[in-house]
C-alpha cells in the first residue's frame, strides 16, 4: 500500500480516531479518580562497610567486589519477610504482604547510597513504615548478616525520611496517554476490519484502490424526493451540482477531436445507482450548449426518464424495435429543455432482451443519428439483464455509473470485465453519491479511470450535491 493510500485511510476514519481518542482520555482520567491515592517516603542509606571488614588501606579487586556484595547483600536483605513483619508490627494498619508489595530500593547515581522507598495511602504512614523497615533491619541484622560480635550497625542514615505533600499514584499522564493511544489502536483496528469486511466503495480513494481509477466526474447527494426535483441540470442551472453534470461536456468534446462519439449509452453494474439521473442531467448540460440532443429510455423493464421531464409514456421505443411503427418524429418528445428530446420506452409487448436482440435495433439506432448531434441512451443494470449487452453492441462508446456507498468491488470488477471482454469501450466513471469534503492536496489524487479506453482529457474532478437513481 502507498503512503497516500495510508494518509487517505486515515483521513477517511479520522472522525472515529478523534471520538475513540477523547473516549480513551476520559475512561485514563476515570479510572484514575478510582484509583488510591499514594504518598512515596524515601530515606537514603548507605551500607557500613566496616563491619563487613574491608577497612584495607590499600584494597585490592577482589576487596572491593567483595565490598560490592556485601552492599547489595544488605539492601536485599532489608526487604526479606522477617524484616517486614517485625516493621509491619510496629505500625497499625498495614500487613507484612501489603508492605512487601509497596517497599523498594533504588541506586543512588554510580554511589555506595540507596534509597529505600515505601508508599502508602496515609503520607504520614509512609513515613513511619520506611523508618519501621530500617528500625526493624537493624534489629535483626546480627542474626541475619550471622555477626553477632559487630558493635555498630551495618546501615547508615544518610537522609531521614520523607514523604513530599503530591501523592505519587494515580499517574494521571500515564494512564490518559495510554489510553488515547489504545482507543486509537482500537479505531484503526475498526476502520481496517470495516474496510476489509466491506466491500462497497465509499470514496474516490476507495474507487482507485478498488480497481476504478479517478472518476471523469464526481457527484454528490442531490436534494429532492421526486426524479423531477433531482434535475439539477434544468431546475438550477447555476449550482456547483449543475457544474460537475458540466464537466462531462470538456471530456465529450476534448474527445470529439480524436473520435466521433454520438451514440453515448449510460451504464451500471446495478439497479439503483444513479444511472438514469445521471442520464437526464448529461443531456441536459449537453443541450444547454446548443446541441441537439435525444434521450433515449432504453431501459425497458423499469423506464422512468418520462418522470424526469413529466412527460407521458405511451409509445416510444418499444413500439419502434417491434416493428409496430417505422416513422420515429412522433415518438420524439419535446421538453423543457430547448434542443433536448426525450425517447420514452414505450408500453413494452414482448421481452425486451428479444427486442434488444432484434435486427431493428440497429435501424433505429442509425435513425437517431440523422436526428441529434448527440444520444444519450439509458440502459437496464448491466450485471441483472443481457439487455444491456446487446444494446452496447450498437453504441459508440459508454460512461459508467458507481454510486458511493451501494456499488460493491465485485460489482465493479464484474462490469469491467465485462465491458474488456466484449469489447465495449467505455469513456470512464460518473461517480455518484459523493460525500463532500475539503480539496486534498494533489499527492493524495487518485489516478485516472482504468475504465477509460479514450485519451485522457481533463485532469480534474468537481465534488457536489447527491445523485438517485
Amino acid at each position: 500500500m502507498e503512503l497516500k493510500n495510508y494518509l487517505l485511510f486515515v483521513w477517511r476514519w479520522a472522525w472515529l480516531i478523534i471520538i475513540c481518542g477523547l473516549i480513551g482520555a476520559g475512561v485514563g482520567y476515570a479510572y484514575s479518580q478510582t484509583q488510591p491515592r499514594l504518598y512515596a517516603a524515601s530515606t537514603m542509606l548507605m551500607v557500613n562497610q566496616d563491619q563487613g571488614n574491608f577497612a584495607r588501606p590499600s584494597p585490592t579487586f577482589d576487596d572491593l567486589r567483595a565490598r560490592e556484595r556485601y552492599s547489595l547483600t544488605v539492601r536485599q536483605l532489608l526487604l526479606v519477610r522477617p524484616v517486614l513483619e517485625r516493621a509491619a508490627s510496629m505500625v497499625e494498619g498495614v500487613t507484612a504482604a501489603q508492605l512487601a508489595v509497596r517497599a523498594s530500593t533504588a541506586d543512588v547515581g554510580k554511589t555506595e547510597l540507596f534509597l529505600l522507598t515505601v508508599q502508602d495511602t496515609d503520607r504520614q504512614r509512609a513515613v513511619v513504615l520506611a523508618d519501621a523497615i530500617v528500625a526493624s533491619f537493624q534489629a535483626l541484622e546480627r542474626d541475619l548478616l550471622d555477626n553477632p560480635y559487630a558493635q555498630d550497625s551495618s546501615l547508615i542514615v544518610v537522609d531521614p525520611a520523607y514523604a513530599k505533600r503530591n501523592p505519587v499514584s494515580p499517574d494521571y499522564a500515564r494512564n490518559i496517554t495510554l489510553s488515547v493511544f489504545i482507543a486509537i489502536l482500537i479505531a484503526l483496528t475498526i476502520g481496517f476490519l470495516y474496510d476489509y469486511f466491506n466491500t462497497r466503495i465509499g470514496d474516490e480513494g476507495d474507487l482507485d484502490r478498488r480497481g476504478g481509477g479517478r472518476p471523469l466526474v464526481a457527484i454528490g447527494k442531490l436534494k429532492g424526493a421526486s426524479p423531477a426535483a433531482q434535475l439539477v441540470t434544468l431546475n438550477d442551472p447555476t449550482s456547483p451540482e449543475a457544474e460537475a453534470y458540466r464537466m462531462f461536456r470538456l471530456h465529450l468534446d476534448a474527445l470529439a477531436a480524436t473520435s466521433q462519439l454520438q451514440l453515448i449509452a449510460v451504464i451500471s453494474a446495478a439497479a439503483r445507482e444513479g444511472r438514469s439521473v445521471t442520464a437526464a442531467n448529461l443531456s441536459v448540460a449537453l443541450a444547454q450548449t446548443g446541441r441537439r440532443v435525444i434521450l433515449v429510455d432504453a431501459n425497458l423493464r423499469n423506464p422512468i426518464l418520462h418522470t424526469f421531464f413529466n412527460l407521458p409514456n405511451q409509445g416510444g421505443l418499444s413500439n419502434l424495435l417491434s416493428g409496430t411503427a417505422q416513422v420515429i418524429e412522433p415518438f420524439l418528445r419535446v421538453t423543457t429543455q430547448p434542443g433536448l428530446y426525450l425517447l420514452t420506452a414505450g408500453n413494452v409487448a414482448g421481452l425486451p432482451s428479444q427486442l434488444l436482440g432484434g435486427s431493428n435495433l440497429e435501424k433505429v439506432l442509425t435513425s437517431l443519428r440523422q436526428y441529434a448531434e448527440i444520444i444519450i441512451i439509458d440502459s437496464a443494470p448491466l450485471l441483472s439483464f443481457a439487455d444491456t449487452t446487446l444494446l452496447l453492441r450498437a453504441v459508440d462508446t459508454t460512461l459508467a455509473v458507481v454510486r458511493s456507498g451501494q456499488t460493491t468491488e465485485s460489482e465493479l470488477r464484474q462490469m469491467i470485465d465485462l465491458l474488456r471482454q466484449t469489447d465495449i469501450p467505455c469513456m470512464g466513471i460518473a461517480f455518484n453519491g459523493v460525500k463532500r469534503r475539503w480539496r486534498r492536496f494533489p499527492l493524495l489524487a487518485p489516478q485516472r479511470s482504468r475504465l477509460s479506453t479514450q485519451a485522457p482529457v481533463a485532469n480534474r474532478s468537481e465534488i457536489v450535491g447527491e445523485v438517485g437513481d
